[in-house]
């Protein structure tokens, strides 16, 4: 034989096959050889399915198939390269009749099966995989729920992969518990939205049935009858300002299999805690709280709420265990070497507000920055245009004030910069534009200027610097500010980023993102 199988593994039958390759065939064959219209001699594997049917019929099969003169319609093409794992380009005779397994796939017969056949697949990907970093973390949550704890907060580093590593988590309780939905709680419209997007992307891969996904926040109607299975995405604010119909709390609770709370440093706010709680003990047993934060207190310097914070998840942490894979000195040092994280470089940005000082509340006045507007503009503009110029494609500002963001966007575009600015009152169809347009792929320079609405729930891996033009003492925010451009290679961002900043960065707990990730580790 001179193909790759014999004609038995091609066509599965027995010797008498061999009958079905005569002499019409072989000279048509040949006379096509000689013509050009195929490189060479085909083997007898191939010459054997010529001859089902009428010999002539046979060879023009072969032809309308594209095996002969490859003549086929562009999409015919596209589609059969597919299944035969060849380039459109190389979908030719030659290429065809290499191996008679292929020609089998292009008259539609079934794919010969033999030991000397094609080999098996070595290696899968999953369509939802999570880092080795997230798996164990999974794992040492699930351990704790496993055993009776009621709260632990998961600690992970801004940028490092909470939602999809607790979605993943959330995946595995709803196939466990049937009839048990989970409830994601969060207090800006940004959060909530990635919670269902990105679940909805999770359980398409990890799910076992249909689930729904039901939206309780900004005026969306619900119903505690509708949380029957699935996940329940709602805002704190939605369920707070429901709290005294009569029995929704209890009702809801009851029903509840689990509560996952994003920026779980907002659970002791007298506003929600008492909620919170409620929902937990309505049902029987207490239905477990699972808290999300890169940042586990509320305040720099301490405080009793830091204190209170660490309590309510009953001093139960759940970190990354980086040690397993030779990790460095903390989990945030081996981010950054591995590439999950990008290597960050502080700059210092303008004058500063006095450091021993408490800031008062930021409004419209930029004195409050320690510099009159003309100065802010100015630092601003060009700290901004300086990044442009360092070839970074994808630049986040966030301004001192509404009014400032405005100001800070149009100074850029009369620089020629595509900016864009947004704020808490921004129509949501602008807004909307905004952001897709600042994630596209295009290959341009985008700056995106904002006031109080990108600092938690938004996801755009390929922004490389970040222009902290606001003055905080809120280590909370900061962090969350400075992770929105962090994203290392691993997670589909970049392998070093750039944090300009009026904030200190020499002030304790500032300095570095390891620094105000371990500054809370007492109190836990």
């Amino acid at each position: 034989m001179n193909g790759q199988y014999t004609i038995f593994d091609l066509l599965g039958t027995t010797a008498h096959a061999q009958s079905l390759v005569d002499s019409r065939v072989t000279r048509t064959i040949t006379k096509l050889v000689q013509e050009g219209l195929i490189a060479k001699m085909p083997s007898d594997a191939v010459l054997a399915v010529a001859c089902l049917g009428d010999p002539t019929s046979a060879i023009r099969r072969l032809a309308d198939a594209g095996v002969l003169p490859d003549e086929l319609p562009e999409e015919q093409r596209w589609a059969l390269s597919e299944r035969l794992s060849l380039g459109p380009a190389d979908l030719s005779a030659r290429a065809v009749l290499t191996n008679p397994g292929r020609v089998a796939v292009f008259l539609g017969l079934p794919e010969a099966h033999s030991d000397k056949m094609a080999t098996l697949p070595t290696q899968t990907t999953p369509v939802y995989g999570l880092f080795p970093h997230q798996r164990r973390a999974v794992m040492e949550a699930r351990t704790l729920l496993s055993k009776g704890r009621t709260r632990l907060l998961l600690h992970m580093p801004t940028g490092s992969g909470k939602t999809r590593t607790t979605l993943s988590m959330v995946c595995d309780f709803l196939r466990e518990h049937e009839g048990r939905p989970v409830l994601w709680l969060a207090s800006t419209r940004e959060l909530l939205d990635q919670a269902a997007r990105e679940f909805h992307q999770a359980w398409n891969a990890l799910g076992n049935r249909e689930v729904p996904i039901l939206a309780a926040w900004s005026g969306q109607d619900w119903n505690s009858d509708d949380v029957i299975d699935g996940l329940l995405v709602a805002s704190l604010q939605t369920i707070h300002a429901r709290r005294n119909e009569p029995g929704l709390l209890r009702d809801l609770g009851r029903r509840l299999g689990l509560i996952i709370f994003d920026e779980a440093h907002q659970a002791i706010a007298p506003t929600y805690r008492q909620v919170v709680e409620q929902l937990s003990v309505a049902g029987q047993p207490i239905t477990p709280i699972v808290g999300l934060s890169a940042t586990p207190g509320r305040t720099f310097a301490g405080s009793t709420a830091d204190e209170e914070l660490a309590a309510f998840f009953e001093h139960t942490k759940v970190e990354l265990d980086t040690a397993t894979d030779g990790g460095a000195a903390g989990p945030v040092e081996y981010l950054i070497q591995q590439g999950y994280l990008a290597e960050p470089e502080f700059r210092l940005l303008g004058e500063l507000p006095d450091a021993e000082e408490e800031p008062a509340a930021v409004g419209e006045d930029p004195a409050e920055l320690g510099m009159d507007e003309d100065d802010y503009l100015k630092e601003v503009v060009a700290a901004t245009l300086q990044l442009v110029k360092e070839s970074h494609r994808r630049i986040i500002v966030f301004a001192a004030s509404v009014d400032l963001a405005h100001v800070v966007a149009a100074t850029l575009r009369a620089a020629e910069v595509l900016a864009d600015a947004v704020d808490g009152n921004t129509a949501a169809e602008v807004r909307d534009t905004a952001i897709r347009m600042y994630k596209s792929s295009a290959r341009v320079t985008r700056v995106l200027v904002n006031y109080g609405v990108l600092t938690t729930g938004f996801d755009a891996p390929q922004t490389s610097a970040v222009v902290i033009a606001r003055p905080t003492r809120s280590l909370v925010l900061y962090s969350q500010m400075v992770g929105r451009g962090i994203r290392g290679p691993k997670a589909g961002g970049n392998k070093k980023a750039v944090v300009a900043t009026v904030v200190d960065p020499s002030v304790p707990a500032f300095g570095t993102i390891a620094a105000a990730f371990t500054h809370w580790e007492d109190l836990w």
